[in-house]
This record gives C-alpha cells, structure tokens and sequence, in this order.
C-alpha cells in the first residue's frame, strides 16, 4: 500500500506542456520527462457499493502493462489529496479483487448489510465509465533532496458517448519534504492559471455517469449527486467533538471549510450565481474569524493568512450590494411587482447592477497566483497542527468547553449591549450593529455542536431572523438612495410606499430581536 500525497490543479493555459518545461529549465530543477499515454476503466456494482465506501476501482493500461488500482477512503482539503492506494499487475483487462488485500474490506462487512463479501462483488462487477489521456510527467529532483512528480493530463472522460476533458496537473512527493511540493506548486502557481482540484478523476465520472444514465434509481443518483453538489446552508456548523483539545478544534474547523470553500468554488466556476458567491464569501469569513477566535494558540507568523484573508475579503465586498440590487430587479423577487410600472428605476437599477464586477472576472481570482498561495498557506498550517484524536474517543475536554463558552459569551455580551434590549432602533442603527451579529453568529458556527442541537436552534433561529431582516433594510436603503435622484407624482408614491415599508419592518425587527435577546444561551 501507498499513501499518496499530492496536489491537483485545474490549469487553463495554453501549451502547458511547453511552458512547464521552460519554467523548470529556468529555475534550473533537475528532471526527467517522460510522455505516455493511459486508458483507464472504472468498475463498480451497479448498487454502486464502491462509490458508496468512498472507493474507486480502476484497471490502467499504460505501455503494454495492465495494472488494477483501488484507492480506499481518504482526505481531500484544497486540492491536497492523500488516499490509501493499492496497486497490483495483472495479466488482463478485468479486475481481480481477490488479489488485493483482505483487510481493505472491513469497512464494508461492518457498515453495509448488502456487502455480502468479495466473490460477490466481484461477480457484480460492471464497467462503468473510462478515462483516456495523455500524459507528460516531469520527475524531478531538487538540490534538497527531495522527489516531485509533476504530471500534466489531457484527454477526456467517457460515459456511453458523453464525454468531458480532463485538463490538469498534479504534484505528488515521492520522497522528501513537504515543503517542496508547496514550493514546486507556488512556482506553478505564479506562472500558470491554476485552482484547485477537489475532484478526482474517478468523482468526475461518477458524476458523468449519473447525468446520463436515467436508469439508475433515484437513492442512487442523489448519492452521486449529492456528493458532487452539496446544499447550500447559511452560516455552516463546524462539527466539533467532545474530545478534541483546542488546537485541534481550530484544525478540524479549518479542514472543513476549506472543503466546503473549493466545493462552492466548484459550483461557480461550473455555473456563476450570486447565491454561490455570497457562499463563498460567507466561507472566506469563517475562516478568518477562527483565526481571531483562536489567535491565543496559533503561532504569531499566521497574521500574515488572516490578512490576505482580509484583502480577499475585502475585494468580494461588493458581492453584498449586488444581491440587493438582484433582489429588486428579479422578476419573482419582493419588491418587482411594484416597482414594475417604472421603467425608467428598473432601468436605473439594472444599469447600477451591471457595474458589478463579471462572472469571469470573479473566476480570474480563484485562479489567480494569491489566491493559490493562500490555499498553499492555510494547507501548510493545516500539516503542521496536531493530529486529530480518534473518532471514538469519549474524552470530555474542559478546555475546550471553558474556551468555547468564554467565547460564546463575549461575543453575545458585545452584541447585547450594542442593539439595547429596550430601545426603538432605527434603519441606520440596525445596519451599523448588523456586522457584530455577523460575528456573534460566526462565533456559534464555530463552537455551536459541542451542545445541544434543540437548544443551540432555540437560541440561534431568532437571531437569524434579526439577521434576514436586516438584510431586507438593505435592500430597502438601496432602493432609497436609487430613488433619491428621481422625482415625479408616480415616483412619489414609490416613496411613500417605501417609507411605510420601513417603517412595518422595523416594528417586526424590534420584536425579533427582543425575542432572541430573551432567549437563553445554549451554553450557560
């Protein structure tokens, strides 16, 4: 068995073959290439029992060698793959599971009843899609002693006639130090078009199988579905347990968003929404505000993560106003209806919402050198935090508990004395208070499933509320300052009904939040 540790990258640019080759000549790395061409096919049972262990069964043939792989469960965080692989000769196209070691199967016989052993999912065998490519490998060999695989794969993968190509890198360590991969990457990354790759070539045909293969049962294609394309949440949890300590609280949390950050990223760049993107921008916060909650047990040198944090942050900050201008110009959304008879603020609001920046424009950043070299970043901090405890562990972490509630607790305190149980607020002091819930809320997000779920959504759903309405006063101040440069009898109505509009919100605001500032914390 091998544990293979590497990066895959997306790449966009033309003649990648040849510039890759000048860049290592340039920099003067030691390598040797090689180009070859491989056909791949998948295999699985038509229950999909393989997808379902999180396994992928190929069988390769690559200059008159066939070779079967089986890659068992493993992590994929920001591109950076490690997965158990075993790799066996064989003398035919078929796969032979019986060649592959016994103890890889013991998932599967404690967790699947219809897993009834090898010899039948071996004769349930079917092929399922093929991956065909050409690919160029660099081996190279830097002065520090360590070993990089660089490969570069074009081809395409197959499914029934349908077909989607395959265009990318990937960077495994032989031998050596991490760092080096990171170093080798970041290289690529300041020369080429890359992002991340969260998805192996396996996930991908699994996801071209499902698109046209309108046979297969409805339970079976959510599953490949909804591994491909996860729901969308607000504010997600971070899925903390009772035993970790509080460096490895911050881990694991970290580890988790940047999953659900590539997923989304993926989602965008494949159809661009301003749903995703507030998702996305949702997530780059939640990264960020763990550095503030944990910076105590962090070292001094992350500061650096947490302010390019911050710059990318602060660069997708339009993101917010252009969903409010999205909420008035839709056609099914609140307000269309009655500003529909005004075409000349339809029109006004349409052109203000064309100066958001473009979908392409927001892909060029995910592709973009910082961007890769923040991901590189919070990846290297992510190897060098201690392991996580084992999953089963019923240690109960005081530390965690003290660290978790004092946080809670301040971070409410700060919010409660802002917003003043007891006081009317207005449109501005509502908006001016809406980032200290933001943060009060992320705070939960991160600590909130060390307690009690009934309790915790008690708690939290009011102060969601407050937070969607809050969101809805945006969107009103824009149309507000939209319709301050117009004038006229039919314009004077509009105000007249936005003036009221505001007025019922903010009465339906003040109780939402007397509601959740009643409600009692979920940690004391």
């Amino acid at each position: 068995m091998n544990i293979e540790i590497e990066l895959k990258y997306l790449i966009i640019n033309d003649n990648v073959i040849g510039g890759i080759t000048a860049l290592l000549k340039k920099h003067q790395l030691n390598f040797k290439k090689k180009v070859s061409s491989l056909a791949n096919c998948y295999f699985d049972s038509s229950d999909l029992l393989l997808r379902q262990l999180d396994m992928g069964l190929r069988v390769r043939v690559v200059d008159d060698i066939i070779e079967q792989t089986i890659k068992t469960a493993g992590k994929v965080v920001a591109g950076l793959h490690q997965r158990p692989e075993y790799n066996i000769t064989i003398t035919n196209k078929e796969p032979d599971l019986a060649l592959f070691p016994t103890e890889i199967w013991s998932v599967a016989q404690d967790n699947f009843h219809n897993f009834n052993g090898v010899e039948q999912l071996q004769a349930q065998l079917i092929p399922f899609f093929s991956t065909d490519f050409e690919r160029v490998t660099w081996l190279i060999n830097n002065d520090d002693g360590s070993q990089i695989e660089l490969v570069f794969d074009l081809g395409c993968i197959t499914v029934e006639g349908a077909s989607e190509s395959i265009c990318e890198l990937e960077l495994e360590l032989v031998s050596g130090e991490t760092k080096d991969l990171f170093t080798l990457a970041q290289l690529l990354a300041d020369n080429f078009l890359l992002r991340p790759g969260i998805k192996s070539k396996a996930a991908r045909g699994y996801a071209l199988f499902a698109q046209h293969k309108q046979a297969l049962q409805k339970d079976q294609q959510e599953l490949i579905t909804n591994k491909q394309h996860p729901k969308i949440t607000p504010l997600e949890l971070i899925p903390l347990k009772h035993s970790y300590s509080i460096e490895q609280s911050f881990s694991v949390g970290l580890e988790f968003s940047l999953n659900q950050l590539q997923k989304m990223i993926d989602i965008y760049c494949a159809q661009p929404s301003l749903k995703v993107l507030i998702k996305i921008t949702e997530l780059l916060a939640l990264i960020r505000h763990g550095f503030w909650l944990f910076q105590e047990h962090l070292p001094k040198s992350v500061q650096i993560i947490r302010t390019d944090l911050t710059k990318l942050i602060k660069e997708l900050s339009w993101v917010e106003n252009a969903t409010y201008f999205q909420e008035l110009t839709d056609k099914t959304g609140n307000y269309r209806k009655k500003l529909a008879y005004s075409e000349q603020l339809i029109s006004q609001l349409k052109v203000e919402k064309s100066r958001f920046p473009a979908a392409d424009s927001v892909i060029e950043i995910f592709y973009s050198p910082r961007f890769n070299a923040m991901q590189l970043a919070l990846l290297n901090l992510l190897l060098t935090v201690n392991d996580h405890p084992e999953e089963n562990s019923d240690q109960h972490n005081d530390d965690l508990y003290s660290f978790a509630q004092d946080k809670l607790e301040a971070s409410l305190v700060l919010l409660m004395n802002n917003l003043m149980q007891h006081k009317k607020l207005t449109l501005t002091e509502y908006l001016s208070q809406q980032k200290l819930l933001i943060r009060s809320l992320l705070t939960g997000s991160w600590c909130g499933s060390l307690y009690s779920k009934v309790e915790r959504l008690e708690f939290r759903d009011p102060w969601l509320d407050v937070k969607q309405g809050m969101d809805e006063l945006h969107t009103l101040l824009t149309l507000q300052q939209q319709l301050s440069s117009i004038s006229g009898e039919q314009f004077e109505k509009i105000h007249g009904w936005l003036d009221s509009k505001v007025d019922s919100l903010l009465l339906a605001l003040d109780c939402s939040r007397k509601n959740a500032m009643s409600m009692t914390p979920y940690w004391r």
